[in-house]
């Protein structure tokens, strides 16, 4: 029953996010949802993946969404293995410190807002947060309480802002879908 809530949570906190960006980028304006349309508009009619985006990348982005994939990777890896192993415990730390570095690197990147923070670095505290709660939890032996902090942590500061570095314009979007 907890994952049932957690993934109420979690959606709960994303529509909000997601309002949250769509007031902050002027969605209530209509030039601007007539040009999301036009974005996914034009995704459809064809698609063109452009993976030397990430190689034209600034090495800040680069370091960042590698730790980032790298992290999306080892924690679904950390999600289906035995628990409580050496293993366990050496890619968990291996996982907090990708964490820490997509934090980090995070927090330099702001050329999508003209040079200042953007509502997606709102998860670089949210993130910071919840590894202190992960790492506590499970040196304190509560394996339910550091369960749920990883699961949130997994969902919260790895898919949710995930899905917007989707957004068009974004190194993601011009990967995958041209830009």
């Amino acid at each position: 029953m907890n994952i049932v809530r957690h993934f109420a949570y979690g959606i709960g906190i994303f529509v909000l996010v997601v309002g949250f960006a769509l007031i902050q980028g002027g969605a209530l304006e209509g030039e601007y949802l007539s040009a999301m349309g036009n974005a996914f508009g034009s995704m459809a009619s064809g698609f063109r993946p452009d993976f030397g985006a990430f190689a034209r990348a600034p090495l800040l982005i680069q370091v960042h969404a590698g730790a980032a994939l790298s992290a999306v990777a080892i924690g679904l890896v950390q999600l289906f293995a035995p628990k409580g192993t050496v293993p366990h415990r050496t890619l968990g730390y291996s996982w907090a410190i990708l964490m820490l570095v997509t934090a980090f690197t995070a927090v330099f990147i702001r050329e999508a807002n003209n040079g200042n923070f953007s509502f997606i670095h709102i998860f670089v505290p949210l993130t910071l947060m919840g590894l202190f709660g992960v790492i506590s939890n499970a040196r304190k032996m509560e394996t339910a309480k550091h369960r749920n902090a990883v699961f949130s942590l997994f969902i919260g500061a790895l898919i949710v802002p995930g899905l917007f570095a989707f957004m068009p314009g974004r190194l993601m979007w011009q990967m995958f879908f041209g830009g």
